[in-house]
């Protein structure tokens, strides 16, 4: 077993390209799709309906408002299209007496953003009905002004209990999660591609049939697998939280573990795709499409969240993805702890065990 593991990296040391490259891509798509800000605040695309006079003054009191959003201006289009694309998780459209909200999710901070615009509203129709009885309307909204910025009473609130201080939604994280657990997905079942040329070859015959007993054959290359398949994940990760600022939340310990669980459930899927193939082209060409479905169906592209077709959400059910990224979120988005997430990883531990053991069968049927 020991001999096997060691072989694999030597294997590994004259074919680096295969977690290089997955490595580098991960860190060139969250970078690309989540981008170098680390701001807390929630970035929301506004655009304004014809009717509206004065936009540069709405934004203003938009973004006094609140410190939770940074509202800023764009086109309709614009702002619909990042919408679609995941880049940002609202868009405003502020019309002249009401306004309208575009997401890509309904989340916890929906109902935060609705009131934050709401009261802006309220306050700006009060200040301009009071303007409007007045002589100089334009004085008394700069005395308003000035009054609301030095007010005589301050107001703090503080939320209790565990979540203080916990990060909600952020596109950035959910990023993150879905590119570093789709590449290493990659990393992982191509890894295991040498028991593949083995079968082809005869050797995994000879070996099966070789004093060593089967289970050390099996755990060698696993482990290897395992091994580098955790490893990428948990060094993009500490990379992008320790360089890049992401606050990735204070339960690494949670975190580590969901990663440990998910890799291991890749590695059973990766046996048995194993079991099924005769020949490493077949590998080739079924794990693109099996690594992206997952992706795709487990919420790795975009929050699993938006998807309101049944079929779609119960095939969903059964991908280990759909797992580890509700783990992942619910740790890092919204500070909850190792108790919490039990069941995502029971989950991804019992997935692996079933397809460790249909794969291995199938392995030594076809040996």
């Amino acid at each position: 077993m020991k001999a096997l593991f060691l072989l694999q990296w030597q294997r590994l040391k004259r074919e680096p390209l295969l977690i290089g490259s997955m490595m580098v891509m991960t860190i060139v798509f969250v970078l690309a799709m989540g981008g170098f800000r680390v701001s807390s605040a929630v970035s929301v695309p506004t655009y304004f309906d014809a009717s509206v006079q004065n936009q540069k003054a709405w934004l203003e009191r938009l973004n006094e408002a609140t410190e939770g959003f940074e509202f800023f201006a764009t086109e309709e289009n614009r702002s619909k299209e990042d919408i679609a694309l995941g880049k940002y998780p609202y868009a405003l459209q502020v019309m002249e007496d009401d306004f309208r909200i575009f997401m890509l999710a309904e989340d916890e901070n929906l109902q935060v953003l609705k009131q934050v615009v709401a009261q802006t509203y309220l306050k700006e129709k009060r200040v301009s009905t009071a303007a409007a009885q007045v002589d100089e309307p334009e004085q008394f909204r700069k005395q308003v002004k000035e009054y609301l910025s030095e007010p005589p009473i301050i107001v703090s609130k503080v939320t209790p209990g565990p979540l203080e201080g916990a990060p909600s939604y952020n596109q950035k994280l959910q990023t993150l999660y879905g590119m570093s657990l789709f590449f290493a997905m990659y990393t992982i079942i191509f890894s295991l591609s040498k028991i593949a040329e083995e079968k082809r070859t005869g050797t995994l015959n000879r070996i099966i049939l070789s004093p060593i007993r089967k289970w050390q054959v099996y755990i060698g290359h696993m482990s290897y697998s395992y091994v580098i398949g955790f490893t990428q994940i948990v060094l993009i990760v500490l990379m992008f939280k320790y360089i890049f600022g992401y606050n990735v939340g204070e339960q690494m310990g949670a975190v580590i573990l969901t990663i440990a669980s998910f890799v291991f459930a890749v590695v059973a899927i990766g046996m048995l795709i194993l079991g099924l193939i005769k020949s490493t082209d077949q590998l080739n060409a079924v794990v693109p499409i099996v690594t992206v479905s997952m992706a795709m169906l487990g919420g790795a592209f975009w929050p699993i969240e938006i998807v309101s077709n049944d079929i779609i959400l119960a095939i969903s059910n059964v991908v280990p993805m759909t797992y580890a990224m509700e783990a992942l979120k619910a740790v890092s988005m919204f500070g909850q702890g190792l108790a919490d997430i039990y069941e995502p990883l029971a989950i991804l531990v019992l997935i692996g065990v079933l397809c460790m053991g249909v794969g291995v069968n199938l392995i030594e049927r076809k040996a």
